[in-house]
């Protein structure tokens, strides 16, 4: 009995994991595990190069897998073992009994999904259902399982590159994070060199004032004490004089009599000191509440372009075509510089809109009013109505009724403007680092439109959209 027992071990040990039948040519994987060589092809058919081991579910490569003809030659001993030892074991298995009918359980309910007896199918819970014979039902089954072990096996695939998608936008997330942190960064640096700035300008201006404060209070002491000594000799004077003899003290009262009437002291100098505050950049109060309730969808208008400029299809973008000019046909507003208005007329309320120069040599970008001059003529003067700022032979130049050069600390590549029309304001902002560049403060009668002037150069200026945003 201990051989037989120790017989039936072996055997439960030489079947295959797949197809639960004993190993047919032997193979062993990487982690040590022996299957069927058809049994593994056909597990490993639909995968890539890797594959998990059906046990243990380790990673092994394709064609790492070794025949193992020792655990063959081994396994057929087991089988002549047995049949020396029981002929009967070799072709039929033990059948296990019904519990209600003592029958053997030879059929397979498809429907329950559990072994029958034949009297267990004369039964009425089974009349309606489908009997299979067990070999039959094992075999589909089996197939079953298979089907369910490719598809599991492609969920896991799966899966592992979702995980590894989940590793990229980790390192992605991270990314973000670094530009965003460095950007809050150059923020707060730029607004901490701000506030030091106008630290010192304020109190600069605050000594200034109180040495001119100083230098008047002290001008005016002297002015007393000059005034005391002046009373003084009056009065020493007006004691000499009053013990006098009559003739002689009359002779000299009238002289007496007008310097006291003539003595006026001086003023009281008091001072009231300018109220000094501290500013700070407008992307600090403002400009993040402008972009989120004034922002406009700008777009081009091609009938007030000079002919050597292209407009995009979405009349978002402009671009300077060099070409001839043509002689004929409607003229046009910017005939000398190549230039474009928008399509939006503002008459009132405040607007706001970005545009993309990047790192043009020439542009100006601005608000001017509903119709300029066809004389093709920068639009310099304060009759044009114009309010720009423009890059111009390396200068950053605000063009209203007087030009002023601007000091800009960084190059801006996008450009915000913001039209108050009511309050009368137009101002100008480096979106680089949301940093004011002006503000035109002036009082609005006509309609008023956007403006672009993209100089002579192909790269071209954009209008950002609404859903743009810096990355």
């Amino acid at each position: 009995m201990e051989v037989t027992a120790a017989l039936v071990r072996l055997q439960t040990e030489s079947k295959c994991p797949i197809c639960l039948e004993e190993l047919t040519d032997p193979i062993t994987t990487e982690c040590g595990h022996n299957f069927c060589q058809s049994c593994i092809q056909r597990f490993c058919a639909n995968l890539q190069i890797m594959f998990p081991c059906p046990v243990c579910r380790h990673r092994c490569k394709e064609g790492h897998t070794k025949s193992n003809t020792q655990l063959g030659r081994m396994i057929e001993m087991v089988k002549q073992l047995h049949i020396n030892l029981s002929s009967s074991q070799e072709t039929q298995k033990e059948i296990p009994l019904c519990e209600k009918h003592n029958e053997g359980l030879t059929l397979f309910c498809e429907e329950d999904l559990e072994l029958l007896c034949p009297l267990c199918i004369q039964l009425p819970a089974h009349q309606r259902h489908h009997p299979r014979l067990i070999k039959e039902a094992a075999l589909y089954h089996r197939e079953m399982l298979y089907s369910y072990m490719e598809s599991l096996n492609k969920q896991v695939e799966d899966t592992e590159r979702l995980l590894v998608a989940q590793d990229r936008k980790k390192l992605q997330l991270r990314k973000k994070m670094k530009i965003q942190s460095q950007k809050l960064f150059s923020q707060f640096d730029y607004m901490k060199r701000f506030v030091e700035c106008e630290q010192q300008a304020v109190l600069s201006r605050l000594a200034k004032e109180e040495g001119q404060v100083e230098q008047k209070l002290e001008a005016n002491k002297r002015a007393y004490a000059s005034h005391i000594s002046t009373m003084e000799g009056l009065l020493t004077e007006m004691v000499e004089k009053s013990v006098m003899p009559e003739v002689r003290l009359l002779t000299h009262i009238k002289s007496v009599f007008h310097k006291v009437q003539s003595l006026k002291p001086p003023a009281v100098f008091s001072f009231q000191l300018k109220k000094e505050g501290c500013r700070l950049p407008p992307q600090f109060s403002a400009l993040q509440k402008i972009q989120q309730k004034f922002r406009k969808d700008v777009t081009l208008d091609p009938e007030t372009a000079h002919p050597n400029l292209l407009i995009s299809e979405d009349k978002k973008c402009v671009t300077f075509l060099q070409k001839e000019q043509s002689l004929h046909g409607k003229p046009m507003p910017f005939m000398g510089y190549p230039a474009v208005l928008g399509s939006e007329r503002f008459s009132s309320g405040r607007h706001y809109w970005e545009v993309q120069v990047d790192d043009k040599p020439e542009w100006m970008v601005g608000v001017c009013k509903d119709f300029l001059s066809r004389e093709g003529a920068w639009p310099l003067s304060g009759l044009n109505r114009c309010w720009t700022v423009q890059l111009q032979h390396g200068e950053y130049v605000a063009q209203g009724t007087v030009p002023v050069t601007l000091c800009l600390t960084e190059k801006p590549r996008r450009i915000g403007i913001y039209l108050d029309y009511e309050l009368g304001e137009i101002s100008f902002y480096n979106l680089n680092d949301t940093s004011h560049i002006h503000t035109f403060m002036d009082t609005f009668f006509e309609t008023l439109k956007p403006y672009f002037c993209v100089g002579c150069d192909s790269k071209p200026l954009t209008i950002c959209s609404v859903t743009d945003s810096e990355g």
